[in-house]
């Protein structure tokens, strides 16, 4: 393996879209299952640093919900959630994304916020190796802007090297 494949790949394709690459060296199976089990996902997707994934519930068919709870030292709480449009296992995975930044407030039956970003994680076999091709389709180009200023696109090289150590352990 180059050494260089196994570094996070970030490609603006234009001012609304996001392409994240990174291979992983585990079985596809297994790769698919640490982004989509939540016992495994507690292990890796930590959120902004001081965060801690508390919650995490994963209804995984087509229109099934998700809800992540993430919550920090002081007690703040907030939530990623959304709904499944696409799942194949252990090929590919797509969603929508929401925030909500005032758990107290959120209401899981709530109305979908149409301007949610769409996102999609494929994974791909090659070789020993498996690709992740993680595409970031965001409502405008102000929120694609928004998430590159606050670095939460670049926290992904440091939560796919922690997830590198994970699959170690598990294979």
């Amino acid at each position: 393996m180059k050494t260089d494949q196994r570094e996070l790949k970030i490609e603006r394709r234009s001012d609304t879209e996001v392409v994240l690459t990174r291979y992983f060296d585990a079985p596809r199976k297994l790769v698919f299952d640490c982004f989509t089990k939540p016992e495994l996902m507690r292990r890796w997707l930590t959120g902004p640093e001081g965060w801690s994934l508390e919650s995490c519930e994963n209804d995984l068919k087509v229109g099934g919900k998700y809800l992540y709870v993430y919550g920090d030292t002081q007690g703040n709480k907030m939530g990623i959630y959304g709904k499944f449009l696409e799942v194949i296992v252990p090929e590919k995975v797509a969603n929508n994304e929401n925030y909500a930044t005032d758990m107290a407030a959120f209401d899981p039956n709530g109305p979908e916020n149409p301007d949610a970003t769409v996102e999609s994680r494929t994974f791909t076999t090659e070789g020993n190796l498996t690709l992740m091709t993680h595409v970031c389709k965001y409502a405008s180009a102000e929120v694609c802007k928004m998430e590159f200023e606050s670095g939460a696109i670049e926290c992904w090289a440091e939560l796919c090297r922690v997830l590198d150590k994970i699959m170690l352990e598990l294979s």
